[in-house]
């Protein structure tokens, strides 16, 4: 009993009992040879790069010694100061001064103190005009206001 279909070759009798095998799927393979070969030259690059801590040799060396060198600490800066309190008022190195007349007073204490440095103290209510009339009398007496540095204190502190 054979059956012929139209265009095919003889097919089956029983087509329900022909492969009944399950396929298997083709294991995919893992080149472990490859692996290793750039894991021994990965191994090779690491211990050709490491550097290993050795014991150096300490050789005893005189130094020379300098009298004029070293010994000679820097005077800390003694800054003189120029406050202007929370009621406008302008203290010069611990004296009362107009406003008008601060650019004369600035010069008179560096005439007696040459090199003399000078801090500005302000409250931080401090009227800007009162600022600008201070930087200015700084200005005419000589000081760079860049070499005045300013310390704003809050008011009652």
């Amino acid at each position: 009993m054979t059956h012929v279909l139209a265009g095919s070759c003889l097919a089956s009798p029983f087509p329900a009992l022909m492969n009944l095998r399950p396929r298997r799927r083709p294991v995919p393979a893992i080149p472990i040879v490859s692996l290793i070969d750039i894991m021994v030259i990965l191994l090779i690059f690491f211990i050709a790069t490491t550097s290993f801590n050795e014991e150096k040799k300490q050789v005893k060396i005189t130094l020379p010694q300098s009298k004029a060198l070293g010994e000679a600490v820097p005077k800390q800066e003694v800054r003189r100061t120029l406050a202007i309190t929370q009621n406008q008022e302008l203290i010069l190195d611990g004296t009362p001064v107009d406003a008008e007349h601060l650019a004369a007073a600035i010069q008179q204490l560096r005439d007696l103190n040459p090199g003399v440095k000078l801090e500005l103290q302000a409250d931080a209510k401090t009227e800007l005009e009162l600022l600008i009339k201070v930087w200015d009398a700084l200005r005419e007496a000589g000081y760079p206001i860049n070499d005045v540095p300013a310390r704003i204190k809050a008011s009652g502190k």
